[in-house]
């Protein structure tokens, strides 16, 4: 596997987003955004398990989501090590549970998403709106990102 460098392009008190790349100047393989949802997890977040787990006894006090947005799908190998990525930013965190979704969008699609931040920004918060989180990303100032965090 080669090098992942990984970017941080936005930074907010519940989601964080970053650029993966193959290598310093190799093509974007996925941006990877973390949504923090501040509540306790529950068998929703994770429909898959609802006839394995009992609804009274699952839950964790927080639920994080990741999502991987592409221009194409992932190699499975590739999956495993942007997912063990993510795992290195969650993992010691005792009492939350998180999970990841891939979302691929066609070429033109994302060429438009890359061509400046306000679209990125504009892309991330419709997918935000989507999953139940509404923010006004794209007002964010420009001299904003010259700070860690943007909020």
């Amino acid at each position: 596997m080669n090098t992942i460098r990984i970017t941080r392009e936005l930074r907010l008190k519940n989601i964080e987003l970053f650029r993966l790349k193959e290598g310093f100047y190799g093509k974007i393989i996925c941006y990877m955004l973390f949504v923090d949802y501040k509540r306790a997890s529950s068998l929703n977040d994770f429909p898959y398990l609802k006839e394995i787990e009992d609804e009274n006894e699952f839950g964790r006090s927080n639920y994080i989501k990741v999502f991987f947005i592409s221009e194409e799908q992932l190699k499975e190998e590739l999956k495993e090590e942007v997912v063990s990525i993510a795992g290195g930013f969650l993992e010691n965190k005792d009492d939350c549970h998180w999970n990841c979704f891939f979302e691929v969008i066609n070429k033109s699609e994302f060429e438009k998403f890359l061509e400046t931040k306000e679209n990125m920004l504009s892309y991330f918060e419709k997918l935000l709106e989507i999953n139940g989180l509404k923010l006004d990303l794209v007002n964010i100032l420009p001299d904003k990102f010259n700070y860690l965090s943007q909020d």
